[in-house]
């Protein structure tokens, strides 16, 4: 991890076989299974092998929603599964339980290091909680699944999946105990270091895991002991503006009617730049306050992000090593407010759609060939006077941070200059290297590449405007709609420069408002996953089902919607390992 906790890759861990590029490392050749699991430092190296198998980015889970798209196959079974077309030759999901047998191998040699008993304990609750993230996963995507707390032999009978409700409960009890054994921050250092999982790190994947599980009450105590006693906060930009902010801030002015619409535009733009530079290099640490877990990289090549570089990148940002994989759809940005925050847009026909854009790109296409003379076309060019620009007038801050959408600039570009996004329709089903939905993301974007292709920059795995959502669903479902749930809801608002939410709302309508709410904030993070098949089948009947257009009224996919969908597959593979597997295959596979 970058300067705070040193990564080694245990291939082997259960083996006592260990590679590192770290120089203060014991040669592989001299690290005999007999020669370790004897000291402090043999536990930290082990353990912070643990803390390599977090997460990153999850972009490919979104697209399997109702948010994002992937145009290459080959990339995963993403687009197969928006279709219905996966089975269990063609799954989809990690059916993996490698983090569990290294977390299960560390628990029990840890034991003979001679060390700190409480540092010990420490380490065991860290390692629990990194098993507790493999099972939630595992269960969110397959439902049963076989708990195992020992490491078991390689011949070992075969296990059967246990119940939901056991896996559940498991999750639960696990990271509560967890809880109470953690420390509420780390002081730096060796044994020490800033990016380990604390008690609100592991709070926080407990609320999330209630929400999933429908448990709100202890969802909402979880987020609700965060909110109230953490140092967590939402990360806000200080300061003055940069020079290229600056020049976007200019360019805003002919999106957003700040004075017909009652917003106040420093704080609309000052919430826009602190929502995108979350993510940034500079801000991309466990120091930052909305952190409250972090996947930590290093620029180094066992140990890098190649998600939010490369395949967010549309190869026309000639500056950067794209080849765009995963784009964002209508779907989502029609989910955006309008500026008012509680309002969404009536749809828009995709033959208007297609028609209003074909009348403004008819001006812009002769230059689709020469990036420079399209970018000196658009910036020269009054945009508003084409309606296809209307639908990006007046929207949610969050909108204009999020997505790259066409003929928008973005400026904050790491010293590359200004970039104007380009969707051409005449690449559809052609170049894979461009976005073929009309849309690109800007969110979650590394602007710094390491080694060109890839980005080291950490990931806020849990922040903290996921535990403020967490708290108001949870709290919606519990006791409704009040100043509690207005308040934690506020201060996203507040962050991003966007006005308060309702004062008063039903319960039935508190949750959809808070529904989207949470697909605006947390779009791209991987989250739409679960929630749409937690929110239930007539949600999921309603939101992924249909046909998907881009501006130019291409069809670019149709949703189709099964109710075998709410669990994926097992995989064949598994099934060939583990017979007792074949007559529990999830339903309809």
């Amino acid at each position: 991890m970058k300067n705070n906790i040193k990564i080694i890759a245990l291939g082997l861990c259960m083996a006592g076989s260990f590679t590192a590029c770290d120089l203060d490392v014991v040669p592989p050749s001299e690290m005999a299974a007999e020669n370790f699991w004897k000291t402090e430092k043999d536990a930290w190296y082990a353990l912070n092998s643990c803390y390599a198998e977090l997460d990153g980015a999850k972009l490919y889970d979104e697209c399997c929603t109702d948010n994002s798209h992937s145009h290459k196959p080959w990339e995963g079974n993403m687009e197969m599964l928006q279709q219905n077309g996966i089975s269990a030759s063609e799954s989809y999901g990690n059916y993996y339980f490698g983090t569990i047998r290294m977390v299960n191998n560390f628990l029990a040699n840890v034991e003979t290091c001679v060390m700190d008993e409480n540092l010990k304990e420490r380490m065991k609750a860290e390692a629990r909680f990194f098993r507790a993230y493999s099972y939630l996963g595992l269960t969110n995507q397959f439902g049963k699944v076989a708990i195992v707390t020992d490491v078991l032999a390689y011949d070992a009978p075969n296990v059967p999946r246990n119940s939901v409700e056991e896996v559940q409960s498991f999750v639960l009890r696990e990271l509560a105990e967890v809880a109470n054994i953690l420390p509420e921050s780390y002081k730096g250092g060796y044994l020490y270091e800033s990016g380990r999982i604390t008690r609100w790190g592991a709070l926080a994947l407990r609320a999330r895991a209630a929400l999933y599980f429908g448990n709100y009450a202890e969802a909402e105590a979880s987020a609700n002991e965060i909110i109230t006693k953490s140092n967590h906060a939402l990360f806000r930009l200080n300061g003055a503006l940069s020079a290229a902010q600056q020049q976007e801030t200019d360019e805003m002015d002919a999106y957003i009617d700040y004075e017909a619409k009652g917003i106040d535009r420093d704080k609309f733009i000052r919430g826009m730049f602190s929502y995108e530079a979350l993510w940034f290099d500079e801000n991309a640490n466990p120091k930052n306050p909305e952190y409250v877990v972090t996947r930590e990289y290093a620029a180094d090549k066992n140990n890098y992000d190649w998600m939010r570089y490369t395949y967010m990148i549309p190869m026309s940002m000639s500056a950067y090593e794209g080849y765009i994989s995963f784009e964002p759809m209508q779907n989502l940005v029609d989910a955006y407010w309008d500026v008012d925050g509680k309002t969404k847009r009536n749809d828009i026909a995709p033959e208007t759609r297609a028609a209003n854009f074909e009348a403004m790109w008819s001006d812009f296409s002769a230059n689709s060939n020469d990036q420079n003379a399209y970018q000196q076309q658009v910036q020269q060019t009054d945009l508003m006077q084409y309606a296809y620009m209307n639908e990006f007038r007046n929207r949610d801050s969050r909108l204009y941070a999020s997505l790259m959408f066409p003929f928008k600039g973005w400026h904050e570009l790491a010293g590359k200059g200004t970039y104007y996004f380009m969707f051409n329709p005449d690449n559809f089903n052609k170049n894979g290297n461009e976005s073929w939905s009309g849309y690109a993301f800007r969110k979650m974007v590394a602007l710094e590449a390491y080694d060109t292709w890839a980005s080291s920059c950490d990931y806020p795995v849990i922040r903290y405007a996921e535990v403020l959502l967490t708290y108001a669903e949870a709290h919606i479902q519990t006791t409704g709609w009040d100043s509690s749930v207005q308040a934690a809801l506020n201060d996203l608002r507040d962050r991003c420069g966007m006005p308060d939410v309702p004062a008063s709302l039903s319960k039935e309508a508190a949750l959809d408002f808070v529904r989207n709410e949470r697909r605006i904030e947390l779009a791209g993070e991987g989250q739409r996953f679960q929630d749409v098949r937690r929110y239930g089948e007539t949600y999921c009947e309603q939101y992924m089902n249909g046909p998907c257009y881009n501006p130019a009224g291409d069809l670019l996919i149709n949703l189709v919607w099964n109710q075998r969908l709410m669990l994926m597959p097992i995989p064949q593979s598994a099934i060939d390992y583990n017979p007792l597997l074949a007559d529990d295959q999830n339903p309809g596979y």
